[in-house]
């Protein structure tokens, strides 16, 4: 009886720690967050804007250590075939280099999370989508391109 009460208690303190996380985190580079309209201040995602100096990859993978999130959405600039942030840029013959960075992202993605990179030109070269296909075998997640 008390372990059945116990176990109870447990399953809804997670729920209700659960239920106050967002579960977006939205990821903004320095160099677009003037021109960003679309996103709405919203309870249920984190909006974090990157800072200018450091690592992005390793910036974001620490944020991903302190909550797990069901979307990441990268708000950066792109080209075809490369993702600009501000102190970094990934392109198909770099991103080995942040391997490390990306898988170090699982920790914070929940099994069936997804990472949605918001950009117009990315995925319109084969450079691109290999890109997009690295992340999605580093950090164990589907990435998709929201034009």
């Amino acid at each position: 009886m008390k372990r059945s009460i116990l176990t109870l208690l447990i399953i809804v303190i997670t729920l209700v720690t659960a239920a106050g996380q967002p579960s977006k985190l939205v990821i903004i580079d320095p160099l677009v967050k003037n021109d960003l309209r679309d996103i709405t201040d919203d309870n249920n995602q984190k909006i974090i804007i990157l800072p200018e100096e450091g690592d992005p990859v390793k910036l974001i993978g620490e944020e991903l250590k302190k909550s797990a999130y069901d979307e990441v959405h990268l708000y950066m600039l792109t080209k075809p075939g490369s993702i600009i942030f501000d102190e970094k840029n990934i392109l198909p013959e770099n991103i080995e280099e942040s391997s490390a960075d990306f898988r170090g992202w699982k920790t914070g993605l929940k099994s069936g999370s997804e990472i949605i990179i918001h950009s117009p030109d990315l995925g319109s070269t084969p450079e691109g989508l290999f890109i997009t296909d690295k992340i999605a075998e580093y950090t164990g997640c589907p990435v998709k391109i929201n034009k």
